[in-house]
């Protein structure tokens, strides 16, 4: 089969490897139809990583394992935390809060940045007839992690003094999925901040208002402040612009320490901080409904569907930020 390795340097190389055919008994083989590129594997882009990359995948069942209840043919997405199954957040669905995840695919086991992918049976998805394959992309970071963030944002103790005002800090794929999602929640005040014009210009296409700080003041104004941009600078707006009784999630991915300087204004204010990861099992119902409700809003965040034959071509364009979430499409 086909595959990209990442070498580190913003190299890659072109590769053919033995398909995986040593399944395990629960284990299944996917044929990879498309694979999103995310941001956060702009890191193995630049240090190199010894598994093939990918972990936004859509494929069809190809094989199985022998006790395997899925059905070959069948099309599915696939959930990237390896996940015990037997602990008490498992059993309730709550897969991404399991404490015994081993890894993630596309990070330390093999991803979708290939023609097929080995996974555990307990890991893909199955997605429905109405459901293309770039569509179900769509439903796992872009859409699933954005969701569970805002979720949690949502289930705080509000109170009659809270905002109508929600921001997004990021203006990247996960940060335009928030803003699209906090829309599709009835959320009507959707502001966006982030350095680049270009990305705040495409936020407004997406009905978001611009938000820049005003460095002299330190009024908090937003009942939900959601972090997509994963820098030190994202996160110091983040806590400071979230108001009293507000939620601030932080959703963005960096290896940098989160430091949080403990200034009067901080010390003297109450707010929720939140951490999001990853959505949960058991939300995917009602992501798929969120999904089919706003379907057209959604499908503009999908800037171009490259064969595989362009991959470097096309992650060398979303690094300079020309491109806001290309697919790869690994088969045909």
């Amino acid at each position: 089969m086909k595959a990209i390795h990442f070498l580190g340097n913003k190299e890659i190389e072109y590769v053919e490897k033995q398909i995986p055919n040593n399944l395990g008994e629960k284990e299944v083989l996917v044929k990879v139809e498309c694979c999103g590129l995310c941001g956060s594997d702009k890191r193995l882009f630049y240090q190199g990583s010894k598994y093939i990359p990918g972990h936004e995948i859509s494929g069809v069942i190809y094989s199985v394992g022998a006790k395997v209840t899925i059905q070959k043919g069948t099309r599915v997405i696939i959930y990237i935390p390896l996940f015990c199954g037997k602990c008490k957040f498992c059993l309730n669905g709550e897969n991404n809060r399991c404490q015994e995840i081993s890894g993630l695919i596309g990070w330390q086991r093999d991803g979708g940045y290939a023609e097929y992918v080995r996974v555990p049976e307990s890991n893909v998805i199955p997605i429905p007839d109405d459901i293309s394959n770039t569509d179900g992309v769509l439903l796992l970071d872009t859409i699933g992690t954005a969701a569970h963030g805002i979720r949690l944002a949502m289930q705080r103790n509000s109170s009659q003094t809270s905002s109508d005002n929600v921001l997004v800090i990021g203006c990247g794929p996960l940060g335009l999925g928030a803003i699209l999602t906090l829309q599709a929640f009835g959320f009507k005040k959707v502001y966006a901040s982030d350095p680049s014009k270009e990305r705040i210009e495409l936020a407004k296409e997406f009905n978001a208002i611009p938000y820049s700080k005003n460095d002299s003041s330190i009024a908090a104004e937003f009942s939900i402040v959601i972090e997509a941009s994963g820098s030190a600078l994202g996160r110091k707006t983040g806590i400071y612009a979230v108001e009293p009784g507000g939620a601030f999630v932080v959703m963005g991915e960096s290896s940098e320490p989160f430091i949080v300087e403990p200034t009067p204004e901080l010390r003297r204010k109450d707010f929720y901080l939140i951490r999001s990861f990853y959505f949960q099992l058991n939300e995917v119902k009602d992501n798929i409904e969120l999904y089919r409700r706003h379907q057209t809003s959604f499908q503009r965040l999908v800037s171009k569907v490259s064969p595989f034959e362009k991959f470097k071509e096309t992650f060398d364009e979303f690094c300079e930020g020309k491109t806001v979430k290309p697919f790869v499409k690994m088969n045909g």
